[in-house]
């Protein structure tokens, strides 16, 4: 082998070594940027999904504030409206027992409100008041039902009240203490139903 031909398969095998060399260099620099480029990746998918998460969990927090304070501004209306209502029936009450009070039954019924509040005192004194506005019954009541009234100094719209001094025992059947009573203790059950 020449001088020429030992050159030449210096030069061969040289460039042969360095392009593996540079091959194998290039490969792994490859690899490496492979592994930066799916660690990127996966962080960045990571972070993406970390944001949807915050903003869904956000946008939750934001729609039940919003349906919140919706609830509350219904069940304000509701009970306004319910107060409303309430105020009504119980005005219409009110025209209802006035009414009643023109009534035969209404002098029945203070009878027998009477006749209930003589007996409960059991041979006792007893003070019986009528509602100033029923001074025209007083004198019927006494006879029928053989007791002495009283016209109270403060108007309770109609019925009765009594007195056992004896034992402090107030009897109050007036009509503004059974509407109270029906006031304090009246529920209203509107609202719709599901068949």
């Amino acid at each position: 082998m020449t001088l020429e031909e030992k050159l030449d398969n210096f030069y061969r095998h040289s460039m042969d070594s360095a392009n593996a060399e540079a091959q194998r260099t290039i490969n792994e620099h490859q690899e490496a940027l492979d592994r930066l480029f799916e660690e990127h990746k996966t962080v960045k998918q990571q972070q993406a999904q970390d944001e949807v998460a915050a903003e869904t969990e956000k946008l939750k927090r934001d729609a039940n504030k919003t349906l919140s304070a919706e609830q509350l501004s219904l069940k304000r209306t509701i009970s306004e409206k319910t107060q409303e209502l309430k105020k009504q029936l119980f005005a219409e009450v009110r025209r209802k027992m006035t009414d009643f009070k023109k009534t035969e039954d209404y002098k029945e019924y203070l009878k027998t409100k009477i006749r209930e509040a003589v007996a409960f005192a059991e041979g006792d004194a007893l003070q019986l008041y009528l509602d100033p506005s029923d001074e025209e019954y007083r004198k019927e009541l006494e006879n029928e039902c053989s007791v002495s009234l009283l016209l109270s100094d403060t108007p309770f719209t109609g019925g009765i009240r009594a007195v056992i001094p004896e034992k402090n025992i107030l009897i109050d059947n007036s009509f503004d203490s059974l509407i109270h009573e029906e006031q304090e203790a009246f529920i209203f059950h509107g609202g719709m139903t599901h068949e």
